[in-house]
Parts: C-alpha cells; sequence; structure tokens
C-alpha cells in the first residue's frame, strides 16, 4: 500500500509540473522540489551554498556529482529561510518570493504574451516564451559566473546592454564578487578580466579563429567559436560539436577565467584547456609601454628594440612602472621607418582603428601619412591578407610566449636608427603609394 501512494505521489508532481521541464502558472516551486531540463542535463530549485545560511533560486548540473551551480537569480537578495516560493504570474513573468509574501527577485520581462511558458531548457537556459517559442526573457541575458555553451557574452551596442560574467563573492556567496569577464567595445574590440575598474587580463583582438590568450587557446574538432562585431553587437559565443560532454567557463573567485570538462572517471572537473592569466606575462601591462614580457626570461620584461627604459635606474630594480621609450624621438618632417616584430601578442586595441578590407601594403600607407600613428599589424591568422590595425597611442600589453598564437607587428621608427639583427625584418619607409580611392585616410 506504501509503494502505491509513493508512486501516485511521483504521478501528482508530474501532473502538477507537466513534462517537469516547465513552472505552471501560479503553481509556486518550492523548496524541495525542482523542474529538470527534458534531456536531464540541468536542474533548478532552492539551494544553499558551502556552510551559508541564506537560500537562493539556481540552475545546476543534474547528471553531475558535485553540485554545481551555473546560474543564480537572487545572488544579491538571498532568502534568509526556506519558505521562499517561485512563482509564474499570468502576465509571464517569473517571481520570487520570500517568506512573508514579498517579491525579492522577478525576471522584468520588458515584453509579455497570453499563455507564455516558464521552461528550463537542455541548455541550462531558463526561459520564458510564447506561443510561437519566441524568448520573452531568459536566464542567458543574465549571466552570473559561468559560461554554458551557446550563451552569448558580450555588449548590445543599441541599448548598452551588457553579458558579462561576474565572479561570486566567496563560495558561500554567490553575490557579486570582484571580477568581471567583459568585452570593451573602444577601438577594436576585446574582451578584458577586470578587477573592479582596473585591468587585470587583456585576451587580445579577435584573429580569425579565437583571442590570443582565451581558455582554449587553439580552435578544436569539439568546439567551434561564434564571433560577432558589427554596428548593433559586440559578442562571443562557444558550442561543442558533442553534446553529452558538460563544459563551463566560469569567472573564479581569484579573478582566473577557466574552461573544464566534466571527466566522468574521475567524477570531477578538469581544466582541460588552461586558464587566463596563466602566468606574469597574461597580467594588464606588466611592463607597461614598448616593453615585451617573456616569462621563459630570469628578468620577464624587456624593451623592445631600438626602444630603451625610461628610468633605467629602476628598470635595473626591475620596477618597470616608466616602461621604455624610442631611442629617437620620431619627426613626422624626417624620414620614417618600420620594424617588424615578429610572433607577439598584439598592444593593447583600445585606441586603435581598424578597417578589415584593407591589405598591408596599403595599411603601411596608412599609417605613413598620419603623424599620430605608431604601428600597424594584420591582426587575422587565417592566411588571409586582408585587415588593417592601425595604434594610436602607447603600445601596452605585449608579450612573447610559444603558447599563443603570436602575429607580427611594424612599428614606426625614426629612419636614422641602426638596425638590430635580432630584429626579423627592417621594412623601410616608402614615400609614396598610391591609395585606392575608397580608402578614407585618417585625419
Amino acid at each position: 500500500m506504501e509503494a502505491i501512494n509513493i508512486h501516485f505521489f511521483l504521478f501528482f508532481i508530474l501532473i502538477l509540473y507537466g513534462a517537469a521541464d516547465t513552472i505552471p502558472v501560479d503553481q509556486p516551486l518550492t523548496d524541495g522540489n525542482t523542474i529538470i531540463s527534458s534531456g536531464g542535463k540541468f536542474e533548478l530549485g532552492f539551494f544553499s551554498p558551502g556552510t551559508s545560511r541564506k537560500w537562493y533560486i539556481g540552475i545546476w548540473f543534474s547528471k553531475v556529482s558535485i553540485q554545481t551551480v551555473v546560474w543564480v537569480a537572487n545572488g544579491d537578495s538571498p532568502l534568509n529561510d526556506r519558505n521562499g516560493m517561485l512563482n509564474f504570474t499570468r502576465q509571464g513573468i517569473l517571481t520570487l518570493l520570500n517568506g512573508s509574501g514579498h517579491v525579492i527577485w522577478s525576471s522584468n520581462a520588458t515584453r509579455y504574451a497570453q499563455n507564455s511558458t516558464a521552461q528550463l531548457l537542455d541548455s541550462g537556459n531558463l526561459v520564458v516564451r510564447d506561443a510561437t517559442v519566441n524568448y520573452l526573457w531568459q536566464s542567458f541575458d543574465y549571466p552570473t559566473d559561468t559560461s554554458l555553451p551557446g550563451m552569448e557574452v558580450g555588449i548590445d551596442l543599441k541599448t548598452g546592454f551588457r553579458r558579462s560574467l561576474w565572479s561570486w563573492e566567496s563560495t558561500n556567496d554567490p553575490s557579486r564578487g570582484e571580477f568581471t569577464w567583459t568585452f570593451d567595445p573602444h577601438g577594436f574590440p576585446q574582451p578584458f578580466i577586470m578587477n573592479g575598474s582596473i585591468e587585470r587580463h587583456r585576451f587580445g583582438p579577435w584573429n580569425g579563429l579565437g583571442f590570443a590568450s582565451a581558455p582554449s587557446r587553439l580552435p578544436s574538432p569539439g568546439y567551434k567559436y561564434t564571433y560577432v562585431s558589427n554596428p548593433e553587437k559586440i559578442s562571443i559565443m562557444y558550442e561543442l560539436t558533442d553534446s553529452s560532454i558538460f563544459a563551463r567557463v566560469v569567472m573564479q573567485l581569484d579573478g582566473v577565467l577557466q574552461l573544464s570538462l566534466w571527466n566522468n572517471q574521475t567524477q570531477n572537473w578538469d581544466n582541460y584547456f588552461g586558464s587566463a592569466p596563466a602566468d606574469d606575462c597574461d597580467i594588464y601591462s606588466r611592463c607597461h609601454g614598448y616593453s615585451l614580457c617573456n616569462n621563459g626570461n630570469s628578468s620577464i620584461c624587456s624593451c623592445l628594440d631600438q626602444f630603451e627604459p625610461k628610468n633605467p635606474t629602476e628598470w635595473a630594480r626591475e620596477n618597470w612602472s616608466s616602461g621604455c621609450v624610442r631611442k629617437t624621438t620620431l619627426n613626422c618632417q624626417k624620414k620614417v621607418k618600420f620594424l617588424k616584430y615578429p610572433g607577439i601578442k598584439l598592444p593593447d586595441t583600445r585606441f586603435s582603428w581598424y578597417n578589415q578590407g584593407v591589405n598591408l601594403s596599403t595599411c603601411e600607407e596608412l599609417c605613413l601619412r598620419n603623424c599620430s600613428c605608431a604601428a600597424y599589424a594584420n591582426p587575422d591568422i587565417t592566411g588571409t591578407n586582408e585587415g588593417c590595425l592601425l595604434w594610436f597611442d602607447e603600445l601596452i600589453d605585449i608579450r612573447r610566449s610559444w603558447v599563443l598564437v603570436g602575429k607580427d607587428i611594424y612599428i614606426k621608427l625614426d629612419s636614422s636608427q641602426s638596425e638590430n639583427s635580432s630584429v626579423e625584418k627592417v621594412k623601410k619607409l616608402r614615400i609614396s603609394l598610391p591609395l585606392a580611392a575608397s580608402i578614407l585616410l585618417l585625419a
């Protein structure tokens, strides 16, 4: 008789929550109850992290033996007890109520529809959709510390809306912590790890296949990137070709962005492709302007060829904060030349200009004719000769590493400076080049 009652109870729960991946209208989800995505990959419910006595609504991997939370609704507004309720209203809004019936979090959808549905998808995305499967709201638009396959991180340039990752405050507190993984749209866009308003790590510009220092440093048949940069938005998304793999990118408490895959044999998360920042040279502007960071050297900072320490005394003490300067100051009234510095992580591109349709020789001419231009490069590594990146400020955050897919940069110097045998190639200034009529010269 007891077994019959248990089966009846389970049947009642399935009826109550439909296909078990949705929250029915005005039938609140309470502590001890969860919904599970149709393929069984993700689960949504109440949880209390670590030793915390606070309660939260979250999403976690359902088939992973270690509870791994990937999204938190009310990280900044915890429940003080287990009496909370997650309700889905007839207006299509998810609301989290405390034991007193006060709303402490809601989905705040800007669009509404009759007969909408709140559903947990097998991607880990909690969505509110209308009858035609248009999303009125989705948790992927409000990531916390974890990026899942199919989730965009980036900026809507029309509205300014950002999708960024935030570290937790602690293992017991999922409120916003110190570190953020976000895009900077200025110049040629690039992602950063920020410690508040201070740059911690720069991933470099998009090179056609990835970013120079992303946690997954090299493309793999197992996953792919989709990068979008247009007047409407800047975003990056990764997807897996094998849907049976559990993967996550996490903005960790210590400011490290890490890509992990679940290992069924060890029943643990493997840091499969590495993390960023990975070493001292990955810390933003470790050696400051016009210098090169090489983690394989005993002294990791050195000036670029034809540059010297701005403050030699401090530099000798391994205080590199003043950076390097040209040995011979540039004079736009005199001839200049370009020196090729091969195989590096390109400098910070926030004070740069980019045109995808310009070849390298024309790129050189554009830099030559603009007195403020300090260097040029083609950031693309896919083999095309198209793409022109010009720098108009101090060259910062350059490193050399055999792990990275380095690029060549051509830096403008006074033509009187002697050539150095360690420089792979010296490219002398051409006094005049015919420019295509379609190229607009920068002022």
